[in-house]
């Protein structure tokens, strides 16, 4: 029997909700299958794209279909990933590659956006809907990301 993909536990709530490394080297294709079968909405960022707090608040924008009225700032980003309302769904995965570019150009912007992440996972437990984010490509050991 394969080992279960960290994907897997998440989506079996075996792990805690929260911010985690994510070794896996499944395409996007493979993980957005996966999360739909289980009910839940997967978003995806492209780190490759981002290097410092405008770029990745672009590119949390766009990933999250956020509404046309949320700001590019970290508070707007921030209340936007605790209410999803546009994006209802059982649980919610984001799938961040390539997260060593920011973590290397501005660790203050990758810090910050762990930081809200994290916050968002605690803040939809309470609701009873998981929210994970799965970081592929981290960089600093250092960097608060669970293992």
């Amino acid at each position: 029997m394969a080992a279960m993909s960290k994907l897997q536990a998440v989506l079996q709530q075996q792990i805690a909700p929260g911010v985690y490394r994510f070794p896996s080297r499944a395409s996007l294709e493979t993980l957005q299958a996966e999360a739909e079968e289980a009910g839940w909405r997967l978003f995806y960022l492209d780190g490759t794209a981002i290097d410092d707090k405008a770029s990745f608040l672009e590119a949390a924008k766009s990933a999250f279909n956020m509404p046309s009225y949320v700001g590019n700032n970290w508070d707007a980003f921030e209340e936007a990933v605790n209410d999803l309302e546009w994006a209802a769904a059982q649980g919610y995965a984001v799938i961040y590659d390539d997260a060593a570019d920011l973590d290397d150009d501005d660790p203050a912007a990758f810090a910050m956006a762990v930081e809200i992440l994290e916050t968002a996972a605690e803040n939809w437990l309470k609701e009873g809907i998981p929210f994970y984010t799965l970081v592929r490509g981290a960089g600093r050991v250092e960097a608060d990301l669970k293992q």
